[in-house]
Formats: C-alpha cells, sequence, structure tokens
C-alpha cells in the first residue's frame, strides 16, 4: 500500500473528511499567503504600477491553471474508483495514460500561453502603462507552465489514494524557496520577469519532490512499460471526466476574465484593489475548496465500494463543518483584511477602499459559494460531469449579463463582487438539483 494513504470507505465520515481536507486547507491557504507575500514583495520592492502589471495577469493565470487542475482532477476521480475498488493493476494503467496525456497537455497549453500572451491581454484591455510589464510577467509563466501541469498531476494522483499531506509539505517548501527567489532576483534588478521566474523555478522543485516521493513511497503507482502503452479505452473513460471538467473550469475561469476586463476598464487602481483583495478573499474561502474536495475524493472512493448511502452522508457532514467554519471566518475577515489590504497598497487609498468592499459582499455571499462547490465537486467525483458542465455554461451568462447591467447603471466596481455572488447563487440551485438526481440513479446502481 501507499504511504500516508487513507481509505475513506470506512471509518468516522467526520473523521476522514476532516482528516483528509486539513492539508488541502492548509495547501490553499499557504498558497494564498505566498501570492499575497509576492504582491507585497513586487509593491513595495518595485512600484505600484508593477503591482497592478502582475495583477492584470491573474484572472488569465487562472484561467490556464484552472483548466489544468480540471483536466487532472477528472483523472485522479477514475484513480479514486479503482483504488476503491481494490483494482490495483488498473490503478497503475490509470497513472501512466494520465502521465502520457499530462505531458501533451502541458506542451499545448504552453505553447498557445507564449504565443498569444499580449493578444490576450490586448483583449482584455489591460491600461496601456501597464501592458509590456504584463505581458514580460504572464509570457514567462506561460514558458514554465509545464511545472504546473505535472504538480497538479501527482498531487491529484496522490489525493485519489487519500494522501492530502504530502502535497500539502511539497507546496510547503515550494512557497519559501518561492519567496526567496522573488526577493533574490528582484534584488537583482529583474522586475516583473525576477517575479515570475521565482514561481517557475519554485513550482520546478516542487515537480521533483512529487517525482521522488511517488516512485519511493507510492507503490501502487509503480508501473512497468506495459503500463505505458496507450489504452484506448482507459483513455477514454479519463477523458469522459477529465475535459468537462476541465471545460467547467474553464467556463468558470473565463467569468472572471469578464470581471477583469470590467475593472480594467474602470481604472488602474482598481485592477490593483482587485487583485489584492481577490487574493485575501481566496484564504478567506480556502476552508470551502479544502472541504469540497475532500468530498469529491470520498464520493469517488465509495462509489468504487458500491456504498450510495455513505457518500450522501459524507455530503451532509460536509456542509454541517463548512457552515461552522464560515461563520467564524466572516466575524475575522471584517477585522483582518482591512489591515492586510494597507499593508500589500502602499500608496492608493482608493484602492484600499475599493477592495475591503469587495470583500465585504464576497464574504457575505460565501455561504452560497459552499454549497455551490460542494455539490460540483461531488458530482465530479462521482463521474457524473453534466450539470457541473452545465453550471459552468450558466455562472460565465451570468457573469457576462450582470456586470454589463450593473456597470450600465452606474454601479461600477461593485458590480464585481455583486456578479461573483449572483454566478454562485444561480448555480447551488442547479448543483443541488443535479445531485439529487444523480444520487437516485446511482442509489439504483448499487441496490442492483
Amino acid at each position: 500500500m501507499a504511504g500516508k494513504t487513507l481509505d475513506l470507505t470506512r471509518g468516522g465520515v467526520a473523521r476522514g473528511l476532516t482528516l483528509f481536507a486539513l492539508p488541502c486547507v492548509l495547501s490553499g491557504i499557504l498558497q494564498n499567503l505566498y501570492n499575497i507575500v509576492d504582491t507585497v514583495i513586487v509593491g513595495r520592492m518595485i512600484d505600484t504600477l508593477t503591482l497592478a502589471a502582475v495583477g492584470a495577469t491573474g484572472s488569465l493565470v487562472s484561467l490556464f491553471t484552472s483548466s489544468v487542475m480540471g483536466l487532472m482532477s477528472g483523472f485522479s476521480v477514475v484513480a479514486g474508483k479503482r483504488y476503491g475498488a481494490g483494482d490495483y493493476a488498473g490503478l497503475r494503467r490509470v497513472f501512466a495514460n494520465a502521465l502520457l496525456l499530462s505531458a501533451i497537455a502541458s506542451v499545448l497549453v504552453s505553447g498557445l500561453g507564449v504565443a498569444f500572451a499580449r493578444g490576450m491581454l490586448a483583449l482584455m484591455r489591460t491600461p496601456a502603462d501597464i501592458i509590456d510589464a504584463s505581458t514580460t510577467y504572464f509570457a514567462a509563466i506561460m514558458a514554465g507552465f509545464s511545472a504546473t501541469v505535472f504538480y497538479n498531476f501527482y498531487c491529484e494522483m496522490l489525493r485519489a489514494l487519500g494522501n492530502s499531506r504530502a502535497p500539502m509539505l511539497f507546496f510547503a517548501g515550494a512557497s519559501v524557496l518561492h519567496i526567496a527567489l522573488a526577493i533574490l532576483f528582484i534584488r537583482l534588478d529583474m522586475g516583473v520577469a525576477g517575479a515570475a521566474l521565482a514561481t517557475v523555478l519554485s513550482q520546478a522543485a516542487a515537480v521533483a519532490a512529487c517525482v521522488i516521493y511517488t516512485v519511493n513511497r507510492a507503490p501502487l503507482y509503480r508501473f512497468s512499460a506495459r503500463d505505458l502503452l496507450p489504452d484506448g479505452a482507459l483513455i477514454r473513460e479519463c477523458l469522459s471526466v477529465g475535459v468537462p471538467t476541465m471545460a467547467t473550469n474553464f467556463i468558470v475561469a473565463f467569468g472572471v476574465i469578464i470581471l477583469q476586463f470590467v475593472t480594467n476598464g474602470i481604472g488602474t487602481e482598481y485592477v490593483t484593489a482587485y487583485s489584492c483583495a481577490s487574493r485575501i478573499g481566496y484564504i478567506i474561502t480556502t476552508p470551502i475548496t479544502g472541504f469540497s474536495s475532500a468530498a469529491a475524493v470520498f464520493a469517488a472512493q465509495n462509489l468504487g465500494a458500491g456504498n450510495a448511502k455513505r457518500i450522501r452522508e459524507g455530503v451532509k457532514t460536509t456542509l454541517v463543518i463548512l457552515t461552522g467554519l464560515n461563520v467564524i471566518l466572516f466575524i475575522l475577515s471584517y477585522f483582518v483584511s482591512p489591515l492586510i489590504l494597507r499593508l500589500m497598497i502602499t500608496d492608493g487609498e482608493e484602492a484600499v477602499s475599493a477592495g475591503i468592499l469587495y470583500l465585504k459582499v464576497r464574504c457575505t455571499a460565501m455561504f452560497i459559494l459552499a454549497v455551490a462547490s460542494v455539490f460540483k465537486l461531488v458530482l465530479t467525483g462521482l463521474g457524473r460531469p453534466l450539470y457541473p458542465t452545465l453550471s459552468g455554461v450558466l455562472e460565465i451568462a451570468v457573469r457576462y449579463a450582470a456586470p454589463v447591467a450593473m456597470v450600465a447603471r452606474g454601479v461600477g466596481f461593485l458590480s464585481v463582487p455583486l456578479t461573483d455572488a449572483s454566478a454562485w447563487a444561480a448555480i447551488a440551485v442547479l448543483l443541488f438539483g443535479g445531485y439529487l438526481i444523480e444520487m437516485k440513479k446511482i442509489e439504483r446502481t448499487c441496490k442492483a
């Protein structure tokens, strides 16, 4: 058996979910903390204009990263089902074939990102005073995007075995390295290119750690040359879950690009506000992502074990835990977030005020986000991508219509967080209905 795995098909539901989710939550907090530290470093060691240039690329980087994460999470669903069913030979073939697909994806995504970097930023109405620096940063990130692909591949495959602790430790090490390199490269007067290079090199180090760990501590993934032979049926199964999930994440991330487009049109101060405030918002909602991911792996393993009742129990427990955590975080955010914003933004009170407004609305709406996120990832974990994909289409429709309508009525920057809240509410209703429908089908199958 693989080291540090977690069998979620047996034992206490709340305990299993929490043990799996905590490393995911800590990983998310570390990721967003290092994004904030990176922002503070750029803002204080260079200038606010450069900070806006880096921030203007955030939604594009998220577009590519989220799409890749969707593909990898689809592969992990197939792996999780094999693990839950005890099919270890099939598990090795899943790993090997998914590794080949990941290599192909890394080349395609990296090439597209580099080739169309400036064009995409121009389409987003990136302000003229920052577009050159933004292009340099984004092109450098995409040139090394293979590190992002393979890091997410290995992390998702380890999580399919119930191992969320190792990815957290790898990311912690990479975060420390990233901060050190960012300070070094900026002191060497490398500017935004240095900040991007620090990101790429730290992720490459994390990939190396993942490979070494998997080879030595995850024997279930020790595949042979025969396992590397393309298996048409298995590839179709991986893509049947991975591609819809990737498309869903792409659509959702594209919706964020629409908000970036709206923000860019309002002014550079609001680009800074959105960039900084959204990073704080991601930290506050990290438990939602962590426990939703735990619920997805929980669902995949128990689907493989044929235990529909336990799947329902896992979903209910996850929602109860998240509600309690969100109440605590909601209160804390009102006191802490303004202090962090003023640390990140040193010479723009208008940007600070806009960031505070954004966070007040976002934190109020995170209770709705929890519902949407849990049902979306659980349906993905069950290998039912239809409703998550439909939710993506619905979300982008709301994200397009809402800000356009609100800006036309003079709402201004407030339209950005209100659009988030509107989109989450719409998809939460759809996904809850989809979950009820799909669970009835699964229960009939399990009884049969």
